[in-house]
């Protein structure tokens, strides 16, 4: 197996729902939200102290879960190359054509590295302990339409569908002689549409599949969507939603 087909299948399986015990599988899918919020709020800031700070929190907090440092370090892995090559290129460019100091750029950089670390963390505890059914559920409490929210979990539940489907049309066509990792750039590119585009088409005819049965089991006919199990916020969920805003506050209050 290649490391770039290996990377693929880390990365898709590291962002899956995983049906065990774990600290975050016990908490109110709104609760996780308003942590997922919290977070975004702390990285807003453009100083190195709070960020790390920040940093120590989230990372701290998954040690309650000890099985999401494995998977984030999957996905941090898997978005290396493109981090560094983007970084790389923001720093010759702007060292370059706006003049700035090396050490401010590079520092910048850092700080991007430290968001996308934290960031990676939080995504990926969500998404371990989390359904689909369990984000629309929550969504759907706090205000928003039913038919819209499914078609951004759809979305989003399809994406390691997508990658799985790849892999094996890939294995598929390895068997059927095709050499990919031999030949020039442009010849290695031009073998990739015998992997893109059977992509492509199966997920036409997924998307078409989804329609219909949709369609059959009579979605969007009421604008109101019941649920089987209603949500309840329990103690936990309150200590953990007042710990994370709480701490977001101080990062950005009085933090300098």
């Amino acid at each position: 197996m290649s490391i770039e087909k290996s990377l693929v299948k880390r990365v898709s399986g590291a962002l899956l729902y995983e049906e065990t015990k774990c600290f975050y599988h016990d908490l109110d899918p709104r609760s996780k939200l308003m942590y997922l919020v919290s977070v975004f709020a702390m990285i807003s800031t453009t100083s190195i102290l709070k960020l790390l700070l920040a940093l120590s929190f989230v990372y701290a907090l998954g040690s309650l879960c000890p099985r999401i440092y494995r998977r984030t370090c999957y996905v941090l892995i898997g978005l290396a190359p493109l981090v560094a090559l983007t970084a790389l290129f923001v720093v010759v460019f702007t060292v370059i054509f706006s003049g700035s100091a090396l050490r401010e750029v590079v520092l910048e950089q850092v700080k991007v590295f430290i968001r996308i670390a934290i960031v990676a963390l939080a995504i990926t505890s969500i998404a371990l302990s989390t359904t689909p059914h369990e984000f629309v559920h929550a969504l759907v409490k706090l205000g928003f339409k039913y038919t819209y929210l499914y078609a951004l979990v759809i979305a989003v539940r399809f994406i390691p569908l997508v990658f799985s489907e790849l892999s094996s049309i890939y294995d598929a066509q390895r068997s059927r002689g095709l050499e990919l990792e031999k030949g020039r750039v442009v010849e290695r590119l031009r073998k990739l549409n015998a992997i893109l585009i059977p992509v492509f088409v199966c997920s036409l005819l997924r998307a078409r599949d989804l329609v219909e049965a949709l369609e059959l089991k009579g979605f969007g006919y009421s604008n109101k969507r019941t649920f089987y199990r209603n949500l309840k916020f329990k103690k936990i969920d309150v200590l953990f939603t007042t710990l994370t805003i709480l701490l977001a506050l101080i990062i950005h209050l009085f933090i300098p």
